[in-house]
């Protein structure tokens, strides 16, 4: 047991941590009166939504105290055998029936939670221990690899939104890890092509006469060009033109596939095509994720500065806004409080992001420094899509904000990845 657990380490609270969890665990108890008034069973108890909220807050800090007592460096000894056992927990939910079009609960919990704690401890030992081989192509390669596992799982259990916060830690971790900042862009640079090509598509699907896609070209075009530049300037050992046409050759070859792909789900799947459509630009298509976003805008916009008040707005009320209480929590608050509070919301997620990067700078191990921005990313990347989502400027994924949706897996995962960082900065 002493080798998992350390009773003698220092354990405090870090002031960040307390603040900010404190202030949007707050925020989400006062919202959930007005958006998750529903009842619902837990542990054979009838309680509302804010109650249970409550009961996860309280499980949440209790997991936050337990894992100051834990020997951090036991995971990193022992991470293949949980990299193993979270691949398994992951397909459990293959054996239940969907739920709300996703396969991605296993009796009334969600195995991919907690495996996101996971995943970043594998992925940063395998960096820390490779740091001198990060800039090999057969360490980004085995990087990839290690992420897309489980985001195969995921695609196929049709939680998309999960699996780019998977995605989302890769790059960062890898950056951190020292990698050149030019793989990166060679990495990035073929996802933002295809993006840019799928919105054309789509716009010339719907016949819809804008110079947004134009735009998006434009800009795109521009910043290839920046890279280009940067390129030539740099002091780069290796062949530069041939870098040049590697870049110019990925996105080319990108773009034709993807435009390929469409021309294919054109003529044999128009379902996926739909959702493709639905998830890209939402607000296309208004009887899917587009009367979302309309009535997320509406919540939001009715709000003002200072908001309606607790139960005063209408589309909450009388339960126009989907998902009030947990993807779309942001604009049940921008209606009830206004956007002063989703500013204040804001400064929060900053103030605790600010810290951890900080944070992960200070660290001098590798590992430790690399969980820190692994968790970092997760939340940064939540907070990001789940603003996003509410003002229409990102597809809607079903992605919860943290420490305000409405939510126990989630809760409990985000409660035990700010207590490992919480201990990394506290022992380590």
């Amino acid at each position: 047991m002493m080798r998992i657990f350390r009773f003698n380490q220092k354990i405090s609270i870090r002031f960040p941590i307390l603040v900010s969890v404190s202030i949007l665990s707050i925020i989400s108890i006062f919202i959930l009166q007005y958006a998750g008034s529903h009842s619902s069973e837990i542990f054979g108890f009838t309680l509302t939504r804010v109650q249970k909220q409550f009961v996860w807050i309280s499980m949440g800090s209790v997991v936050f105290i337990f894992i100051q007592f834990l020997r951090l460096r036991f995971f990193y000894e022992k991470i293949n055998l949980f990299y193993v056992f979270m691949l398994i927990l992951m397909c459990l939910p293959f054996t239940q029936p969907e739920i709300k079009g996703a396969k991605n609960w296993f009796m009334g919990f969600q195995p991919s939670e907690p495996s996101k704690i996971i995943i970043v401890m594998f992925l940063a030992k395998f960096l820390s221990d490779n740091y001198k081989k990060i800039n090999n192509s057969y360490s980004v390669l085995i990087s990839f690899i290690i992420i897309l596992i489980p985001v195969s799982i995921l695609v196929f259990q049709k939680d998309y939104g999960t699996a780019i916060i998977y995605l989302s830690i890769l790059l960062p971790m890898l950056y951190w890890s020292g990698l050149n900042s030019f793989y990166i862009y060679l990495i990035l640079s073929p996802a933002v092509s295809i993006y840019v090509n799928m919105v054309s598509n789509i716009y010339f699907a719907k016949n819809i006469e804008s110079s947004f896609p134009s735009i998006l070209l434009y800009l795109w075009i521009f910043f290839l060009c920046l890279i280009i530049v940067r390129l030539f300037s740099s002091k780069i050992k290796f062949n530069k033109y041939s870098y040049i046409f590697l870049i110019i050759l990925v996105n080319i070859s990108s773009v034709f596939i993807s435009e390929k792909l469409w021309n294919f789900l054109e003529k044999s799947d128009h379902h996926i095509k739909d959702r493709l459509i639905t998830y890209v630009v939402p607000t296309l298509d208004k009887k899917d994720g587009g009367w979302q976003v309309d009535q997320s805008l509406v919540a939001v916009g009715s709000g003002g500065l200072f908001g309606l008040g607790l139960g005063e707005g209408t589309q909450v009320k009388f339960k126009f806004l989907p998902e009030a209480d947990t993807d779309f929590i942001i604009s049940s608050i921008g209606e009830a409080f206004g956007f002063i509070t989703i500013l204040l919301i804001i400064l929060v997620y900053l103030f605790l992001i600010y810290w951890l990067l900080d944070y992960a700078q200070k660290c001098k191990k590798r590992f430790f420094s690399l969980l820190i921005v692994g968790y970092l990313s997760i939340f940064l990347f939540h907070m990001l899509i789940t603003l996003g989502m509410a003002v229409g400027l990102a597809p809607v994924t079903g992605l919860p904000a943290p420490f305000l949706s409405y939510g126990g897996t989630f809760t409990l995962s985000c409660f035990a990845m700010l207590g490992i960082c919480n201990n990394i900065s506290n022992n380590i």
